[in-house]
Protein backbone atom coordinates (compact mmCIF):
# COMPACT_ATOMS: atom_id res chain seq x y z
CA UNK A 1 0.00 0.00 0.00
CA UNK A 2 1.35 3.32 -0.79
CA UNK A 3 -0.18 5.50 1.62
CA UNK A 4 3.47 6.80 2.53
CA UNK A 5 3.74 8.24 -0.75
CA UNK A 6 0.75 10.46 -0.61
CA UNK A 7 0.39 13.38 1.50
CA UNK A 8 -2.82 13.66 2.74
CA UNK A 9 -3.20 17.44 4.68
CA UNK A 10 -5.57 17.75 7.21
CA UNK A 11 -6.64 22.06 7.56
CA UNK A 12 -8.52 22.50 10.88
CA UNK A 13 -9.92 26.21 8.88
CA UNK A 14 -8.64 28.58 7.04
CA UNK A 15 -9.66 32.96 8.11
CA UNK A 16 -9.33 36.34 7.01
CA UNK A 17 -9.62 36.76 11.18
CA UNK A 18 -5.79 36.78 12.61
CA UNK A 19 -7.01 35.86 16.08
CA UNK A 20 -9.27 33.36 15.95
CA UNK A 21 -7.22 30.79 17.45
CA UNK A 22 -3.60 28.61 17.03
CA UNK A 23 -5.00 25.71 14.65
CA UNK A 24 -6.51 28.13 12.35
CA UNK A 25 -3.95 29.77 9.53
CA UNK A 26 -4.77 33.17 7.06
CA UNK A 27 -6.19 33.20 3.71
CA UNK A 28 -2.89 34.74 2.59
CA UNK A 29 -1.07 31.97 3.87
CA UNK A 30 -3.18 29.70 2.39
CA UNK A 31 -3.43 31.37 -1.18
CA UNK A 32 0.29 30.70 -1.06
CA UNK A 33 0.35 27.49 -0.05
CA UNK A 34 -2.33 26.63 -2.71
CA UNK A 35 -0.07 28.58 -5.76
CA UNK A 36 2.87 27.00 -5.32
CA UNK A 37 1.38 23.35 -4.89
CA UNK A 38 -0.50 24.05 -8.02
CA UNK A 39 2.79 25.49 -10.02
CA UNK A 40 5.28 22.59 -8.62
CA UNK A 41 4.22 18.95 -10.32
CA UNK A 42 1.66 18.35 -7.20
CA UNK A 43 -1.08 16.42 -8.71
CA UNK A 44 -4.55 16.60 -6.52
CA UNK A 45 -6.59 13.81 -5.69
CA UNK A 46 -9.72 13.96 -4.19
CA UNK A 47 -10.13 11.02 -1.65
CA UNK A 48 -11.58 8.10 -3.85
CA UNK A 49 -8.19 8.94 -5.92
CA UNK A 50 -6.54 8.94 -3.15
CA UNK A 51 -7.92 5.59 -2.20
CA UNK A 52 -7.38 4.18 -5.13
CA UNK A 53 -3.38 5.32 -5.16
CA UNK A 54 -3.16 3.86 -2.38
CA UNK A 55 -4.39 0.62 -3.07
CA UNK A 56 -2.05 0.46 -6.67
CA UNK A 57 -5.37 0.85 -8.22
CA UNK A 58 -4.55 4.34 -9.69
CA UNK A 59 -1.12 5.52 -11.23
CA UNK A 60 0.35 8.60 -11.07
CA UNK A 61 3.39 9.72 -13.63
CA UNK A 62 5.84 12.14 -12.79
CA UNK A 63 4.13 14.24 -10.07
CA UNK A 64 3.69 14.28 -6.11
CA UNK A 65 0.08 12.86 -5.17
CA UNK A 66 -1.29 15.08 -2.68
CA UNK A 67 -4.79 15.22 -1.09
CA UNK A 68 -6.50 18.14 0.67
CA UNK A 69 -9.20 17.62 3.94
CA UNK A 70 -10.96 20.47 5.95
CA UNK A 71 -12.05 19.37 9.66
CA UNK A 72 -14.71 20.55 11.23
CA UNK A 73 -17.00 22.13 8.34
CA UNK A 74 -16.83 26.40 9.08
CA UNK A 75 -18.61 28.90 6.62
CA UNK A 76 -14.96 30.07 6.16
CA UNK A 77 -14.79 27.33 4.11
CA UNK A 78 -17.64 27.88 1.75
CA UNK A 79 -16.55 31.70 1.59
CA UNK A 80 -12.91 31.65 1.58
CA UNK A 81 -11.57 28.57 0.29
CA UNK A 82 -14.18 26.88 -2.16
CA UNK A 83 -13.60 29.63 -4.36
CA UNK A 84 -10.14 29.11 -4.50
CA UNK A 85 -10.03 25.51 -5.04
CA UNK A 86 -12.83 26.12 -7.84
CA UNK A 87 -10.49 28.46 -9.38
CA UNK A 88 -7.53 25.72 -9.73
CA UNK A 89 -9.99 22.73 -10.03
CA UNK A 90 -8.78 20.90 -6.96
CA UNK A 91 -10.88 18.40 -4.95
CA UNK A 92 -11.00 18.22 -1.48
CA UNK A 93 -12.82 16.57 1.60
CA UNK A 94 -14.65 18.22 4.16
CA UNK A 95 -15.49 16.22 7.41
CA UNK A 96 -18.49 17.36 9.93
CA UNK A 97 -20.65 16.61 12.27
CA UNK A 98 -24.41 16.36 11.39
CA UNK A 99 -24.70 17.67 14.84
CA UNK A 100 -23.31 20.88 14.27
CA UNK A 101 -24.73 21.17 10.61
CA UNK A 102 -26.11 25.01 10.79
CA UNK A 103 -25.46 25.99 13.99
CA UNK A 104 -22.65 28.23 15.38
CA UNK A 105 -19.83 28.30 18.39
CA UNK A 106 -17.82 30.83 20.26
CA UNK A 107 -13.76 30.86 19.50
CA UNK A 108 -12.83 32.77 22.35
CA UNK A 109 -14.50 35.89 21.60
CA UNK A 110 -15.21 35.56 18.06
CA UNK A 111 -18.27 33.53 17.10
CA UNK A 112 -18.12 31.08 14.21
CA UNK A 113 -20.75 29.21 12.11
CA UNK A 114 -20.57 26.14 10.39
CA UNK A 115 -21.89 25.34 7.13
CA UNK A 116 -25.54 24.28 6.22
CA UNK A 117 -27.25 21.40 4.67
CA UNK A 118 -27.49 23.62 1.56
CA UNK A 119 -24.33 24.57 1.70
CA UNK A 120 -22.86 21.38 1.71
CA UNK A 121 -25.33 19.66 -0.71
CA UNK A 122 -24.29 22.00 -3.65
CA UNK A 123 -20.44 20.79 -2.18
CA UNK A 124 -21.86 17.62 -2.90
CA UNK A 125 -22.53 18.45 -6.46
CA UNK A 126 -19.66 20.17 -7.33
CA UNK A 127 -16.28 18.33 -6.82
CA UNK A 128 -16.46 18.19 -2.63
CA UNK A 129 -16.48 15.17 -0.88
CA UNK A 130 -18.30 14.99 2.58
CA UNK A 131 -17.66 13.33 5.46
CA UNK A 132 -18.66 12.65 8.88
CA UNK A 133 -16.27 13.51 11.88
CA UNK A 134 -16.08 13.40 15.25
CA UNK A 135 -17.66 15.65 17.69
CA UNK A 136 -15.46 15.76 20.65
CA UNK A 137 -11.45 16.08 20.80
CA UNK A 138 -11.23 12.35 22.80
CA UNK A 139 -9.75 9.41 21.39
CA UNK A 140 -11.75 7.25 19.35
CA UNK A 141 -10.85 4.44 21.94
CA UNK A 142 -11.65 5.94 24.84
CA UNK A 143 -15.30 7.12 23.96
CA UNK A 144 -18.72 5.33 25.53
CA UNK A 145 -19.83 2.41 23.19
CA UNK A 146 -22.90 3.74 22.47
CA UNK A 147 -21.36 7.08 21.54
CA UNK A 148 -19.32 5.20 19.20
CA UNK A 149 -22.15 3.36 17.30
CA UNK A 150 -23.98 7.07 17.17
CA UNK A 151 -20.98 8.70 15.84
CA UNK A 152 -20.41 5.78 12.75
CA UNK A 153 -23.87 4.17 12.45
CA UNK A 154 -26.04 7.44 12.96
CA UNK A 155 -24.06 9.83 11.77
CA UNK A 156 -23.82 8.01 8.44
CA UNK A 157 -27.54 7.91 8.12
CA UNK A 158 -28.54 11.09 9.05
CA UNK A 159 -25.66 13.12 6.47
CA UNK A 160 -27.00 10.58 3.60
CA UNK A 161 -30.77 10.77 4.32
CA UNK A 162 -30.27 14.89 3.83
CA UNK A 163 -27.17 15.02 1.29
CA UNK A 164 -28.52 12.71 -1.11
CA UNK A 165 -24.82 11.28 -1.07
CA UNK A 166 -22.81 8.11 -0.16
CA UNK A 167 -20.92 9.11 3.17
CA UNK A 168 -17.78 6.65 2.76
CA UNK A 169 -14.90 8.93 5.33
CA UNK A 170 -15.13 8.88 8.92
CA UNK A 171 -12.91 11.46 10.60
CA UNK A 172 -11.11 12.78 13.84
CA UNK A 173 -8.58 14.86 15.48
CA UNK A 174 -6.91 11.94 16.93
CA UNK A 175 -7.05 8.42 17.37
CA UNK A 176 -6.70 5.25 15.64
CA UNK A 177 -9.43 2.76 15.90
CA UNK A 178 -9.02 -0.72 17.72
CA UNK A 179 -10.19 -4.10 16.08
CA UNK A 180 -13.95 -3.87 17.62
CA UNK A 181 -14.24 0.12 16.03
CA UNK A 182 -12.46 -0.77 12.97
CA UNK A 183 -15.10 -3.67 12.61
CA UNK A 184 -17.92 -1.68 12.91
CA UNK A 185 -16.56 0.94 9.87
CA UNK A 186 -16.21 -1.84 7.62
CA UNK A 187 -19.94 -3.10 8.42
CA UNK A 188 -21.27 0.05 7.93
CA UNK A 189 -19.66 0.57 4.10
CA UNK A 190 -16.49 3.20 5.65
CA UNK A 191 -13.48 3.22 2.85
CA UNK A 192 -11.42 4.65 5.36
CA UNK A 193 -10.63 6.39 8.74
CA UNK A 194 -8.88 9.64 8.27
CA UNK A 195 -7.01 10.68 11.67
CA UNK A 196 -3.55 12.62 12.04
CA UNK A 197 -0.12 11.64 11.88
CA UNK A 198 1.80 10.03 13.55
CA UNK A 199 0.02 6.74 13.50
CA UNK A 200 2.96 4.54 14.52
CA UNK A 201 1.83 1.60 12.62
CA UNK A 202 2.25 0.54 8.91
CA UNK A 203 0.12 1.82 5.73
CA UNK A 204 -3.24 0.95 6.56
CA UNK A 205 -6.89 2.94 4.94
CA UNK A 206 -8.45 2.64 8.67
CA UNK A 207 -5.40 4.74 9.98
CA UNK A 208 -4.85 7.36 7.61
CA UNK A 209 -2.20 9.72 9.33
CA UNK A 210 -2.92 13.34 8.40
CA UNK A 211 -0.44 15.71 8.32
CA UNK A 212 -1.60 19.08 9.97
CA UNK A 213 -0.96 22.27 8.49
CA UNK A 214 -1.77 24.96 11.06
CA UNK A 215 0.79 27.26 10.40
CA UNK A 216 1.29 30.28 8.33
CA UNK A 217 4.77 30.44 7.98
CA UNK A 218 5.99 28.66 4.40
CA UNK A 219 9.06 27.10 5.31
CA UNK A 220 7.36 24.89 7.50
CA UNK A 221 4.69 24.22 5.19
CA UNK A 222 7.68 22.89 2.78
CA UNK A 223 8.63 20.99 5.33
CA UNK A 224 5.40 19.26 5.60
CA UNK A 225 5.00 18.08 2.34
CA UNK A 226 8.46 16.83 1.99
CA UNK A 227 9.25 13.66 1.06
CA UNK A 228 11.71 13.24 4.66
CA UNK A 229 8.45 14.39 6.49
CA UNK A 230 6.31 11.40 4.55
CA UNK A 231 8.93 9.02 5.26
CA UNK A 232 8.85 10.07 9.23
CA UNK A 233 5.34 10.82 9.75
CA UNK A 234 3.96 7.39 10.98
CA UNK A 235 6.78 6.07 12.14
CA UNK A 236 7.66 5.19 15.79
CA UNK A 237 11.12 7.22 15.91
CA UNK A 238 8.53 10.34 15.59
CA UNK A 239 8.01 10.36 19.05
CA UNK A 240 11.39 11.27 19.98
CA UNK A 241 11.09 14.43 17.95
CA UNK A 242 8.12 15.05 19.37
CA UNK A 243 9.69 14.22 23.05
CA UNK A 244 12.59 16.18 21.93
CA UNK A 245 10.91 19.13 20.88
CA UNK A 246 13.02 18.72 17.53
CA UNK A 247 9.61 19.92 15.53
CA UNK A 248 9.71 23.21 17.29
CA UNK A 249 13.16 23.96 17.32
CA UNK A 250 13.06 23.58 13.16
CA UNK A 251 9.86 26.21 13.47
CA UNK A 252 12.07 28.88 15.90
CA UNK A 253 14.96 28.05 13.15
CA UNK A 254 12.54 29.18 10.48
CA UNK A 255 10.98 32.03 12.28
CA UNK A 256 14.89 33.13 12.68
CA UNK A 257 15.46 32.81 8.84
CA UNK A 258 12.20 34.52 7.67
CA UNK A 259 13.16 37.48 10.36
CA UNK A 260 16.57 37.67 8.86
CA UNK A 261 14.93 37.64 4.73
CA UNK A 262 12.45 40.90 6.17
CA UNK A 263 9.53 38.47 6.45
CA UNK A 264 6.76 39.58 8.34
CA UNK A 265 6.28 36.28 11.26
CA UNK A 266 2.60 35.69 12.16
Amino acid sequence: MRLRELSIIQYQNISTDHHMRRLWISIDAFKKQLKYLASNNFVFLSMDEAIKYMEREKRINKARPISLTFDNGYQDFYKQVWPLLSDYHIPCTVLISPEKVGKRTNIGEKEAHYLTWDNLREMANNNITIGAYEDYTWNINDMPEDMVQRHIIDYKKMMEDRLGVEILYFGVKEGVPNNKIRDLLISNGYKAFLTECPTNRGPDLYSIGRIQVDDNDFNIFMTKISRTYLFFKDRKSWKYIREYSLDKVAHKLSETFDRMRGVKVT
